[in-house]
């Protein structure tokens, strides 16, 4: 070949390497007809009369669901999903009732009901829509959205442990990581749209979530139980760092590398399943994480939605977890509408 038809020395190595891999997309189209199905299937599920979604911790679920028809936008007035959100707002402030202002179901946590779980599920459900819509009188009774709000904050802090996490059941009797984090969560929510939280209470979370890291970075399930740590329970714990803004700890960093680890299937001989619980924590410490460390969100959180998206069942549901889909469904996608920002505890 001559000179005059040789490609350049520069050229020819670019045409020779690897072509460069697509940039980052925070949505993609499988993303939205996924979404559309799952939130369908859900709607569907839902209790015409009662406006509850499952039968097992109906309230849990029933909050999760709304939480995820908000996420795309949809309020009691407005959007594809406003009756659903209407009806699981007659529900959840139905279970509100009461002079505790204890959010259940009537039901034992091991009798049906959601125990302190579906209180901060609930509790979350009503401080977003609140966030999103202000406030609204309850059609259904006397009580407006914000009542029943700051009654179910003095319900948590209440129920808060000496040591600082929460248990199953709305008493300061116990302590275990899995409901901490819906406490927590509930509790910033609150405080975003100007419930006031008892700074004692913060103080007391924040130490129990830095007792609770191992030496390794994974969370431990209960104070004192270094052993049990597993993936599911070291997403929660690295959102309980995000909730309390320890975005910059260095514990809370750790525990942010381990869960990242475990996402990326770099942990062997540890519980590194996809489930929902796992996967709805996870996604949402990729997100609030990634302020330190982009890859959390660039690489983690297209590993989760590469799974999600893998799982989804042919009706739309995620059945994994058992529950007809009540559960893995909403959690899913809520975690594929993060990148829309609609939720305010997924703003920026």
């Amino acid at each position: 070949m001559t000179g005059a038809l040789a490609a350049p020395a520069s050229l020819r190595a670019a045409l020779l390497q690897e072509p460069a891999s697509a940039p980052f997309q925070e949505v993609v189209p499988e993303q939205v007809g996924a979404v559309k199905r799952g939130l369908d299937y859900i709607a569907k599920m839902q209790n015409k009369q009662r406006g509850n979604v499952g039968f097992q911790a109906p309230l849990a679920f029933t909050a999760l669901s709304g939480l995820a028809w908000m996420a795309g936008g949809s309020t009691p007035t407005r959007g594809p999903y406003a009756s659903n959100v209407a009806s699981a707002l007659k529900f959840v402030l139905q279970c509100a009732r009461g002079n505790t202002g204890y959010i259940n179901e009537g039901s034992a946590r091991l009798a049906g009901g959601s125990g302190m779980h579906g209180h901060g599920y609930a509790l979350l459900f009503l401080s977003e829509l609140y966030g999103m819509c202000g406030d609204m009188s309850d059609s259904i009774g006397d009580d407006s959205v914000r009542e029943a709000i700051v009654r179910a904050v003095g319900v948590t802090e209440r129920a808060q442990h000496s040591q600082g996490g929460w248990t199953y059941d709305p008493q300061p009797n116990g302590h275990e990581g899995s409901v901490t984090v819906t406490q927590v969560q509930a509790l910033r929510a609150a405080r975003n749209i100007g419930v006031s939280i008892s700074q004692k209470v913060v103080e007391r979370g924040v130490s129990y979530i830095k007792k609770s890291t191992n030496a390794d970075g994974t969370i431990m399930y209960m104070l004192g139980q270094g052993s049990h740590s597993t993936y599911p329970l070291t997403a929660a714990g690295a959102c309980v760092y995000a909730y309390y803004g320890l975005y910059d700890d260095p514990m809370g960093q750790k525990c942010m590398k381990a869960l990242f680890d475990f996402i990326m299937g770099k942990r062997p001989g540890q519980n590194a399943h996809f489930d929902s619980y796992a996967t709805f924590y996870a996604g949402q410490a990729c997100f609030f994480m990634k302020r330190k460390e982009p890859k959390y969100w660039i690489e983690g959180y297209s590993r989760i939605r590469k799974q999600l998206l893998s799982t989804q069942q042919k009706n739309g549901a995620w059945t994994a977890d058992g529950y007809e889909g009540s559960f893995g469904t909403p959690c899913a996608t809520l975690i594929l509408q993060i990148p829309f920002r609609i939720l305010p505890i997924f703003q920026d």
